[in-house]
């Protein structure tokens, strides 16, 4: 009897440890599982995104979720105004981490950015993630930006699914950003942006390339693939 109150007292401590993570993540889990420059091939590089160096094209806080790229210096026709982040409350942020190309000129090869938010509670959480199916929602399915440096003047078409991955749920989103007539007849820029949670964790991955005018858009494939990778590491 004894040895089978020992046997059954080891599976609860061994189900409480691996089954499901029920205390939640760190920021220290996080930054361990994030999508690296190995994981992308010998011609990339990733580094830590220095918090205090702002897009001051696109504005977003280091604690808030991008949910319609450059919305606020943007045209466009909805029933009212549309926000381009949002800042859940009471998150701890995790410091960027890009895995970019070597190449300073190489704007074929995707760039992938990655970052988080841990809060204390997974019903905080929660809330956070529904901030953000809310905000996207209500991103413009095409608007113009015509203010601005250049390389973000154009038009850009925005559609979003919702998406789940290894029990971690939430939306992506894929955008197509063409130039203005003479800037760039070549190229135009496939973005894509996944944000998901599980747990306490709201987990986001943003890929970027340029694509001759034609092409198939794949930004989305490849930040779904990018966070499979991430996903597997955090369990």
């Amino acid at each position: 009897m004894r040895a089978t109150v020992v046997v059954l007292l080891a599976g609860f401590a061994l189900a409480a440890c691996g089954g499901g993570r029920s205390t939640g993540y760190t920021v220290s889990d996080v930054k361990a599982a994030y999508f690296k420059a190995r994981d992308g091939g010998p011609a990339m590089q990733g580094y830590f995104q220095n918090p205090d160096d702002h897009a001051h094209s696109n504005y977003v806080p280091f604690g808030g979720l991008e949910v319609c790229p450059l919305a606020q210096r943007a045209s466009y026709t909805a029933p009212g105004l549309v926000a381009n982040a949002i800042e859940p409350a009471a998150a701890e942020p995790v410091q960027q981490f890009v895995v970019a190309p070597k190449s300073p000129d190489d704007f074929r090869t995707p760039t992938i950015t990655q970052g988080a938010l841990v809060f204390g509670t997974s019903a905080i959480a929660e809330s956070g993630m529904n901030a953000v199916g809310s905000g996207m929602e209500k991103c413009p399915t095409s608007y113009e930006v015509r203010g601005g440096p250049s390389p973000i003047l154009g038009t850009y078409g925005a559609s979003s699914r919702p998406v789940e991955i290894a029990g971690w749920k939430g939306v992506l989103q894929q955008i197509a950003h063409t130039f203005p007539p003479g800037q760039d007849d070549v190229y135009y820029e496939d973005l894509a942006h996944v944000v998901v949670r599980r747990a306490n964790v709201i987990l986001y991955l943003d890929v970027t390339h340029q694509k001759i005018i034609g092409e198939r858009a794949d930004a989305s494939a490849t930040a779904e693939r990018a966070l499979k990778t991430v996903l597997k590491r955090l369990g």
